[in-house]
């Protein structure tokens, strides 16, 4: 939660970041799940390869 407020507070101040969003989106998405995955015993279909969720609903502060 902390992670996603710090997240709402540099888009708020840079209106550079918010256009490069959608570019890194997804590449980011699959990065994290690497990440998450390589947690020993994780189970790689536990987080699907595509988010399915959009980049407004990954921002939305509820």
């Amino acid at each position: 939660m902390n992670f996603g407020l710090l997240i709402q507070e540099m888009l708020k101040a840079s209106s550079i970041l918010i256009s490069f969003l959608p570019e890194v989106f997804i590449k980011q998405y699959r990065n994290g799940r690497k990440l998450f995955l390589s947690t020993p015993g994780m189970n790689p279909h536990s987080i699907p390869e595509a988010p399915e969720f959009t980049l407004e609903q990954a921002l939305d502060e509820n």
